[in-house]
């Protein structure tokens, strides 16, 4: 399936390299997306949920921005979170986004207020696209916004011409499904964001996915791009299995985020800060963590 804009592969949403005090690392930065560009992905997710958007200052978050893009420099597509709780501070991050040089926001339904619907949801991103020229990515992760954006509704957002890919993090496949047969004439791109249905996801239509563990083995995952594209079942049930394997690693403390600083940190790429009042892994859990990095064979 042609796309307009051909979004597709393996985007990874990258973590937010943080130093003492939360301070952005600008050098972590960069060597988190040079070591993820290097090993095959096709685009880059800044602040997004595995960015800790909604945690960071305006300031981290602009600076975030900023110098991913120009880390980035046009090497691949930069995808940059516009996400906030209503319509008016989503649109001054967009125009912001607009500012800094970047094309694609992504943006998720309005949160925080318990939603009203998916009639709100459809009049939220149509004055998004109204109000801008940037390309729109709409973002689907009802664990955090606590709103589930139907297959119908982004089917209906497709007509529009301003949608250029939609994210689902619902991790439900029936949905997924509903919404790869939805949108498969459209030139709107499908990105799951459920690890565990990566496989699925693009082995039946999907254009690609965005996943964050892609932060840290991001070759293990566009080899499962490239065996889904070849239409390889048993080699991408093989990749899907290890992903799996890597993936326990996110289950060692109370908060996954912490696996996935420690996992920076692990790699050389950054410091293992987390935004407070999330904790580091104690010295227990980073034994855990370093056992099932070996197992996993991304440790000796």
């Amino acid at each position: 399936m042609k796309k307009r804009e051909a979004i597709e592969g393996i985007i990874p949403p990258t973590v937010t390299p943080l130093k003492e005090g939360e301070l952005l690392d600008k050098a972590g930065v960069r060597n988190l997306i040079d070591y993820c560009i290097k090993r095959g992905v096709t685009g880059i997710f800044c602040n997004g949920t595995s960015g800790e958007a909604m945690r960071l200052t305006d300031r981290v978050w602009a600076q975030n921005t900023e110098t991913t893009l120009v880390c980035v420099d046009g090497r691949v597509p930069v995808f940059c979170g516009a996400i906030d709780s209503s319509t008016s501070r989503t649109l001054e991050k967009v125009k912001e986004i607009g500012r800094m040089g970047g094309k694609y926001a992504v943006c998720t339904a309005p949160f925080y207020l318990r939603s009203f619907g998916q009639d709100e949801i459809l009049r939220h991103f149509d004055r998004i696209c109204q109000k801008t020229d940037l390309s729109i990515v709409v973002y689907n992760i009802p664990e955090t916004t606590q709103v589930n954006i139907w297959p119908e509704t982004i089917a209906e957002m497709a007509k529009w011409g301003r949608i250029a890919a939609y994210k689902d993090s619902c991790a439900d496949y029936q949905q997924l499904q509903r919404e790869m047969i939805l949108l498969e004439d459209t030139d709107v791109s499908l990105l799951n964001g459920a690890e565990e249905l990566c496989a699925a996801a693009m082995l039946f239509g999907a254009q690609g996915c965005i996943p964050g563990l892609a932060n840290f083995v991001p070759e293990l995952f566009v080899a499962l791009w490239e065996a889904c594209q070849r239409g390889e079942i048993e080699e991408s049930y093989r990749l899907q299995k290890r992903i799996v394997e890597v993936r326990k690693v996110l289950q060692v403390n109370g908060c996954w985020m912490s696996a996935m600083k420690y996992l920076l940190k692990a790699l050389g790429m950054g410091e293992d800060e987390v935004s407070f009042p999330l904790q580091k892994l104690n010295p227990e859990e980073r034994r855990i963590a370093d056992g099932m990095l070996r197992r996993a064979g991304l440790r000796e």
